[in-house]
């Protein structure tokens, strides 16, 4: 105040007594270097910042000095500059000088949590430029500094506004603490979510995840604070609660990706009256479509044509080059249905993208029903139309 005083008399001004025409010439100047400020700022030295940064072959720099920053940047010189001179016009009017320095502070804060926050947010876009951090759901803690900094913020806007001290704001804070809680339930719990799902590394971006209770089956597009948006392979989107992730079960098929191998796992019903005993003729023929290894029963007994066919799928599994013997390849017999004898064909394909995994699918369960007359067998399927007419005749 003593300054805005020796301002004032240094142009022959009483502070005591303004008169109307001197405060308007007063406001109308603060105004008008407010607004050059502004422009001087966006036309002159936000392009200059931006030549700059665009020069260097860095990245981070043009993250971190991008629109969103400079653009803040713009409007907090001039509210700096409002704050300075502006009280200048209401020396002599006390309510209105506290009303001025309480607002101009309350803009200053404001404008000030919108540029940090538009800091964190190009720290996020730096950390995302690293492949080490890319698939992180580190998006979880920049939010959750946002929060810290609007709340910092808003904490020290209302002691502004009702002119408490800090100390005795944060003791009323902390009086109503089980209110913030509720109020402030599910964030509290997306952030308790977030730290968990970073630190046992249970979900990341890009992962395939399947959760049936909440119609989720696709590509997790981002984990935030408080939801899960999840890209179904329908198109469609799922947002789910954060917490649930910890609370609840849910399939993560990350695993299958990095590792190259996704299974495939497929029956096929053999019609039992076809499944019989080799004679001396036939079994000659089909050893010669099987390694010797499996041309001979355990036990010494004979053998049937649906063991020669198994063995057969199965040598046919072990020799494809986009089929890995790990962690396991068999073609095993299940119990007897209503609906013939099912032979499963359980494999791991290298295949992992999913257009490609239908396609080799197909592949193989196409050459094995090809294959079923060489050894005398039939798939099982109920009578068509066809089969009941030529019964009839």
């Amino acid at each position: 105040m003593e300054g805005l005083s020796a301002l004032l008399h240094q142009y022959n001004i009483s502070p005591e007594n303004i008169a109307t025409p001197q405060r308007l010439a007063i406001i109308a100047t603060v105004c008008v270097i407010c607004i050059i400020a502004y422009f001087i700022m966006k036309k002159i030295i936000i392009p200059v910042l931006k030549r700059m940064v665009s020069a260097t072959s860095a990245k981070w720099d043009d993250h971190l000095l991008n629109d969103k920053v400079l653009g803040v940047v713009c409007y907090l010189v001039p509210i700096i500059f409002l704050h300075i001179f502006l009280p200048i016009a209401f020396t002599d009017k006390p309510v209105a000088l506290i009303l001025i320095d309480k607002l101009c502070k309350v803009a200053i804060i404001a404008v000030c949590i919108k540029l940090v926050n538009a800091f964190i947010s190009s720290f996020y876009h730096i950390s995302n430029d690293y492949d080490l951090m890319r698939n992180r759901p580190l998006k979880v803690f920049y939010q959750m500094l946002k929060v810290i900094v609007i709340a910092v913020g808003l904490i020290l806007i209302i002691s502004i506004i009702i002119d408490k001290r800090l100390d005795i704001l944060l003791t009323g804070l902390g009086a109503s603490a089980a209110v913030l809680m509720l109020v402030f339930k599910d964030t509290i719990m997306g952030l308790v979510a977030g730290v968990q799902i970073n630190a046992y590394d249970t979900l990341r971006p890009g992962d395939w995840i399947i959760m049936e209770k909440y119609g989720a089956n696709g590509e997790v597009m981002e984990v935030t604070l408080n939801l899960v948006k999840v890209l179904n392979w329908d198109n469609s989107i799922v947002t789910i609660p954060s917490f649930l992730f910890i609370s609840e079960s849910f399939r993560n098929m990350r695993k299958m990706r990095e590792s190259k191998a996704r299974r495939m796992n497929e029956k096929i019903l053999i019609d039992i009256n076809t499944i019989h005993f080799c004679d001396s003729e036939e079994e000659k023929r089909l050893q010669k479509l099987v390694p010797e290894e499996f041309s001979k029963a355990i036990g010494g007994g004979r053998l049937t044509n649906l063991h020669y066919f198994r063995y057969f799928v199965e040598t046919y599994l072990r020799n494809h080059p986009e089929v890995t013997p790990l962690p396991h390849l068999m073609v095993r017999q299940q119990p007897s249905e209503n609906h013939g004898l099912p032979i499963e064909i359980y494999c791991f394909t290298t295949r992992t993208a999913w257009v490609d995994f239908e396609h080799f699918k197909a592949e193989v369960m196409e050459y094995a029903y090809a294959s079923l007359a060489q050894f005398g067998l039939r798939a099982y399927q109920s009578p068509a139309g066809t089969d009941l007419s030529r019964l009839t005749n």
